[in-house]
């Protein structure tokens, strides 16, 4: 086998000897690929551990589940599902314009849709009167991380921000109970962040999670669960787009919720802010 071989077609040869179980991976990466592609999900969806997914994939002759991933978003042209235009209208770009268009004001929309007032306000409630914020992204979740970080900064908030992952561990060890820990991870399932979590659990930290998923090792660690529309972004893709979106409008529902707690500090740190600005 080799890794442009069709994944349907190894199914296919090897699906009558398959077990109950491994028929059900096979029946789902056959209908719906692009819902299953997270082995968590996929495990759960067939009622098997992750284990039994590794040993498809490699039973499938791949050297584990990553590996078939790859294979079937090559594939089902998973990167560009999304933006392909179906009717081969003469104006594709425009038509693809369009398309962009619409999955960001769905992805805002259905962000700003699930928001819940009580837990934006409990975590606005905890930064004002926290000592410190430690905000955490990998990834391109960083991007989202180092956004918020500036904006509370501007509103005199005490922040930790870095993109060293060891730095995390030693600064998350400066953090109490009183203080906040803010997440950013689109999958839940980001190695680094969910330790962070973890850990700041156990020290009774107050844990903010901006995710994708609600059913993610994240989001089962999190006091307060801020969950953002990935419907139209899968985890194979050429970058974070819908994601970023979805984390970005978040990261602004924070600031304005945050500023509106005391207008009056607000605004004198937005003063000095411009001070020195021509």
């Amino acid at each position: 086998m080799t890794k442009h071989d069709d994944y349907r077609r190894l199914i296919s040869r090897l699906y009558s000897k398959l077990g109950k179980r491994k028929k059900k991976i096979a029946d789902a990466l056959l209908d719906n690929p692009a819902d299953v592609l997270n082995t968590k999900e996929l495990a759960k969806a067939c009622g098997c551990n992750q284990a039994t997914v590794v040993r498809f994939a490699q039973q499938l002759g791949y050297a584990g589940y990553s590996e078939l991933k790859l294979a079937i978003a090559r594939q089902t042209g998973m990167p560009w599902q999304y933006f392909e235009d179906k009717k081969e209208s003469r104006d594709h770009f425009r038509g693809l314009c369009s398309r962009l268009l619409r999955l960001n004001i769905n992805a805002v929309k259905e962000t700003l849709d699930n928001a819940k007032e009580r837990l934006f306000k409990e975590l606005t409630k905890k930064i004002s009167r926290s000592k410190k914020v430690m905000i955490c992204g990998a990834g391109s979740s960083r991007l989202a991380a180092e956004d918020l970080n500036v904006k509370l900064m501007r509103q005199g908030i005490n922040t930790i921000c870095f993109t060293d992952h060891e730095l995390w561990k030693i600064f998350l060890g400066y953090l109490d109970r009183n203080d906040v820990l803010i997440l950013f991870s689109h999958s839940g399932e980001t190695a680094e962040i969910v330790s962070l979590a973890q850990t700041a659990r156990k020290k009774r930290i107050y844990v903010a999670a901006i995710t994708g998923f609600e059913g993610s090792s994240l989001a089962q660690l999190a006091n307060g669960l801020f969950l953002t529309a990935c419907s139209g972004e899968h985890s194979i893709r050429l970058g974070a787009m819908i994601s970023r979106t979805a984390q970005s409008i978040i990261v602004d529902l924070i600031t304005i919720v945050l500023s509106m707690r005391n207008k009056n500090r607000a605004w004198s740190f937005l003063e000095k802010s411009y001070e020195f600005i021509k």
